[in-house]
């Protein structure tokens, strides 16, 4: 995602619509040949990274190791979408950093992994904050500031709220991260009228000052991430009915060991259990005296 883009991922610019409402002939040039242009001149992205191929393609789970380099530019948004498998273990090794005459700097952004649904809403979030979307001009940066006050289990139900995997795969302020994910099963997504759908998952490099309180600030220069991904198969897999299993027996452990404890130190010493009567110690009396004792 790039802001001089307010038409979903065709990389033109507003004066090349003006160019073509001028009736010049721009209109026929292909969708390539102008992310090309806008490209040359605005981006330091690759025109695959703002202007996929629709419908975007069906993945084959991620079974093998990937190195990718990603250049961002400033306000900009970086994203790889994988395929996860539930067989396997997969790590993400993400690196950012600036080039400036040859010389690499890191550089402080924002790592998230969001599911398709996820993402659509991240996407529908940047727009927004970008301009993109004319009849939305009422939702202004004060709406977009005011997610801070919302506590994060409400933030879902607000129109700039968006959440990342699990509540915790967000990875901010940071120039380096490393994060692994296994999941149960595959990843589907239930809506109340639209059924059941599968989530792909979007490992997203943000350099834009989103919404969330704790994210970095546009840095001001192109970033350029390396990542790296490497997936393990696993070799045991649990079902996920052990999880509530394991956690009910540490409870019930927690709250039976009091009275555990209890019984065995009222029964101790109660008796011996090879049924012997203890003899008694001897009690030793003393005479009571009126006087000094005499010699016999």
């Amino acid at each position: 995602m790039v802001p001089d883009d307010p038409w979903f991922g065709g990389g033109m610019d507003d004066s090349v619509w003006m160019e073509d409402e001028e009736g010049d002939g721009s209109k026929g040039r292909s969708q390539d040949q102008t992310s090309t242009s806008a490209d040359d001149l605005q981006r330091p992205e690759e025109s695959w990274m703002y202007s996929p191929t629709w419908p975007l393609p069906a993945l084959e789970p991620l079974t093998t190791g990937h190195y990718v380099p990603m250049v961002i530019g400033n306000d900009s948004v970086g994203a790889l979408r994988f395929n996860l498998s539930s067989d396997y273990r997969t790590t993400f090794c993400v690196t950012l950093q600036s080039v400036e005459d040859g010389v690499s700097t890191p550089i402080q952004g924002d790592v998230y992994l969001l599911t398709t649904s996820q993402y659509r809403l991240y996407e529908e979030i940047y727009d927004i904050a970008h301009g993109s979307w004319s009849f939305w001009d009422g939702f202004g940066e004060n709406e977009l500031d005011a997610l801070s006050d919302i506590p994060p289990e409400w933030r879902s139900f607000s129109p700039a709220g968006w959440q990342t995997y699990r509540d915790v795969h967000q990875y901010e302020m940071t120039s380096e991260v490393t994060f692994s994910v296994s999941m149960d099963g595959p990843e589907l997504y239930s809506s109340l009228f639209g059924g059941t759908v599968w989530q792909d998952f979007y490992l997203v490099v943000d350099a834009w000052d989103n919404t969330h309180d704790g994210d970095a600030l546009a840095p001001g220069a192109n970033v350029v991430a390396d990542v790296t991904v490497m997936p393990s198969e696993r070799t045991l897999i649990l079902p996920p009915w052990t999880v509530p299993l394991v956690f009910f027996g540490a409870m019930a452990a927690l709250v039976a060991t009091p009275f555990i404890l209890n019984s065995r130190y009222l029964n101790a010493g109660l008796g011996d259990s090879n049924g012997e009567v203890a003899a008694t110690v001897p009690l030793m009396e003393q005479r009571a005296m009126d006087g000094p004792v005499e010699d016999e």
